[in-house]
């Protein structure tokens, strides 16, 4: 590979890694701050951002740099173009009319997750997440996506694994999180209670491909005062069969 060519990757990759910083933001960023986070020389990082702007992936005003409007039209396009997307809509549609709860479909995108499709009963919960929320995979539903990993990829996440206190107030361990993690992996479901919010129940269920391989996951998710003793259970061949439906029409 010519040196050139090495060049523009390395060059493609600092640009995607603004990007990223940027969007993990809650507030604008200074030049100084995506500098740091990103680990890039300040000159590097101002002609990177300075393109980016000029091509609309990032605003820059007084207060800093967020993300432009390109970013929107891309998840447009996005929704438009992803099969996933497209046919889990008619699917979550049917599993909250039938349950009441709200359901999403997940995907993973490095060590968290993505919310790509989603479905609220007309009583939704308190929170609301917008289309391409970013969550952890460590809490709830998210573990149905880190059972998936390969064993050394999970083997390497876990090594560094500081523990995690969930809204329960249950402490989360890497020995505790690999326990479930492998009765995760053997049932392709989880139903987690209390551990993002308080008194909220999810139950998730792997999407399959043709091959078996998980590329996502259907969300069903109420709070503890809807449902019985049994939390999720009596749902949970409703989810199995949407997460089936999808993977189906893949």
């Amino acid at each position: 590979m010519s040196v050139e060519r090495v060049n523009q990757g390395r060059t493609l990759e600092r640009a995607l890694d603004v990007i990223e910083c940027v969007e993990a933001s809650r507030t604008p960023l200074k030049l100084t701050q995506i500098s740091k986070a990103t680990g890039l020389h300040i000159t590097t990082t101002q002609r990177i951002t300075t393109t980016l702007a000029r091509r609309g992936y990032l605003n820059s005003t007084e207060a800093g740099y967020t993300l432009g409007p390109v970013v929107l039209a891309h998840a447009h396009a996005f929704m438009l173009q992803d099969r996933l997307a497209s046919v889990s809509h008619p699917v979550l549609q049917n599993l909250t009319e039938t349950t009441g709860f709200t359901s999403s479909v997940y995907v993973r995108s490095g060590w968290s997750r993505i919310l790509v499709a989603r479905v609220e009963p007309p009583e939704s919960l308190r929170y609301r997440f917008p289309i391409g929320q970013r969550l952890d995979l460590d809490v709830g539903g998210g573990k149905v996506l880190l059972a998936a990993v390969a064993p050394e990829e999970l083997d390497e996440f876990l090594k560094d694994y500081s523990g995690l206190a969930l809204a329960s107030g249950r402490q989360q361990t890497a020995d505790s999180l690999r326990a479930e993690l492998a009765e995760t992996a053997a049932t392709g479901t989880y139903e987690s209670h209390s551990e993002r919010y308080p008194g909220t129940v999810s139950l998730t269920a792997a999407i399959t491909d043709s091959r078996g391989t998980v590329i996502g996951v259907v969300n069903l998710v109420t709070t503890e005062e809807t449902i019985s003793d049994d939390g999720l259970a009596r749902f949970r061949s409703r989810v199995i069969q949407a997460a089936r439906v999808i993977g189906e029409q893949l």
